[in-house]
């Protein structure tokens, strides 16, 4: 026999996943946009002012905290530092908000870099509130980020009706005082997964402008694959976004990756050498000249009157029945590489996670980056003495990542790490994490 449960039928219900079925883009943030669903069903209303345009609940919100100054100051912690007195490193425990506001005097278009791996939205992590009324303790219980005993609280539940308008709103005002801290020639590589990758692309299309995208790069996070899901996700995605892309452009070639260094196995008077081609890849549908010169006949990647400069110069030699360009080792070791948006190396979460539970000898932070990804991040876009700034520091993998590569090239780059303070349960030392 059923069992009834002594509740009538939710008609309301079930015509709602009918129509979400019928019309699935009709839905924003599990409610009807009415106005949608009549487009759908035929009727139209003309608008004059209708245009492209991303929007969300909050963002007029979102756009007055970015612009309302800070009460907060910044307070020495001289007995928790090291070397006070030389480093030229900051820790900054606070709300990001908070203190990209306060940075904004000092550091105004001083860093070079900006990493973050922000939340990723999944209803599990944490989403910040921005109210600032009191010290940190307080803010948090306040908020309902935490209870009475510190125990944290807040998540942003895909059951929310504003699940994507709060993470957006939180999202807003950050990327846009960030943006302020940037160097002309600065850049920003922002990690994030599929559930907010195309919001994020949008809201930093506004905040840094369309032009200003560099480029959307997949990194292998994951070796595994989820057998739960219909195809497993096994990688992020890092925007990259320049607060000038003109200039990046122009200064292309000091962006990017260490050059190859093997095959200079020829040497001549100005030292040593490898051949490179001389020819026009993409012929004719690439604006290639096509000509005859010492006895060879094609598409050249340099016109005739630069060839034969060069020629002349020792530069081009004819070998066999090709010409070949001499590119010295010297030459090349002032040269970067161009990267792509494929990482696939192995840089796994999971490997990253391991290092950090034997290095810490417990297992206090959730999901940390691999040091050697951010290690590749600072090499293709900063320099020797750069400024790199990271407000969702979490485990610190960007402080680690530039040490360890001012150790291996003789750099002197310095960073900024911005984080909530969290205590853990360890006496001996506390953490702060994400």
């Amino acid at each position: 026999m059923q069992q009834l449960n002594g509740t009538s039928k939710d008609i309301v219900s079930e015509n709602i996943e009918k129509l979400k079925e019928l019309f699935p883009e009709v839905f924003s943030e599990g409610k009807i946009d009415f106005k949608k669903l009549e487009e759908e069903l035929g009727s139209f209303t003309c608008n004059d002012a209708e245009r492209y345009n991303f929007t969300w609940a909050g963002k007029s919100e979102a756009k007055k905290i970015a612009q309302t100054p800070s009460m907060g100051t910044l307070r020495p912690c001289r007995e928790e530092s090291k070397n006070w007195d030389t480093t030229q490193n900051l820790y900054i425990e606070g709300d990001n908000l908070e203190v990209l506001k306060l940075l904004q005097k000092s550091y105004h278009k001083q860093v070079k870099m900006i990493y973050i791996d922000p939340p990723y939205n999944t209803g599990k992590d944490f989403v910040y509130k921005d109210n600032f009324h009191d010290n940190i303790k307080n803010y948090l219980e306040i908020t309902g980020q935490v209870d009475g005993e510190g125990n944290r609280l807040s998540t942003n539940s895909d059951t929310n009706g504003r699940y994507h308008s709060d993470w957006l709103s939180m999202m807003y005002p950050r990327l846009k005082l960030a943006r302020n801290l940037l160097k002309d020639d600065g850049v920003i590589f922002i990690s994030i997964d599929d559930n907010e990758v195309a919001n994020l692309r949008k809201v930093c299309d506004e905040i840094f402008g369309e032009d200003n995208f560099i480029g959307n790069i997949c990194h292998k996070a994951r070796a595994s694959v989820s057998n739960d899901k219909i195809i497993s996700s096994n990688h992020n995605h890092i925007l990259l976004y320049a607060k000038n892309g003109n200039i990046i452009f122009e200064n292309r070639k000091n962006f990017g990756l260490n050059p190859d260094l093997d095959g200079f196995d020829k040497e001549d008077d100005r030292g040593k050498y490898k051949y490179t081609p001389v020819d026009g890849p993409g012929g004719a549908r690439k604006g290639n000249p096509y000509y005859t010169f010492e006895g060879v006949t094609g598409f050249f990647r340099y016109s005739q009157e630069t060839m034969q400069d060069k020629f002349n110069k020792g530069l081009v030699v004819k070998v066999g029945e090709s010409l070949q360009q001499k590119y010295y080792l010297d030459d090349a070791k002032n040269t970067r590489k161009t990267d792509t948006t494929w990482w696939d190396e192995k840089l796994y979460t999971s490997t990253a996670t391991s290092r950090l539970k034997d290095l810490m000898n417990g297992d206090y932070f959730t999901n940390p980056k691999h040091v050697e990804l951010l290690i590749r991040i600072l090499t293709l876009s900063t320099q020797d003495n750069n400024l790199i700034l990271d407000f969702f520091s979490g485990s610190a993998t960007t402080a680690h990542a530039v040490m360890k590569l001012n150790s291996e090239d003789g750099g002197n780059r310095k960073y900024i790490m911005v984080q909530l303070p969290e205590p853990t349960d360890n006496k001996n030392f506390l953490l702060f994490v994400k």
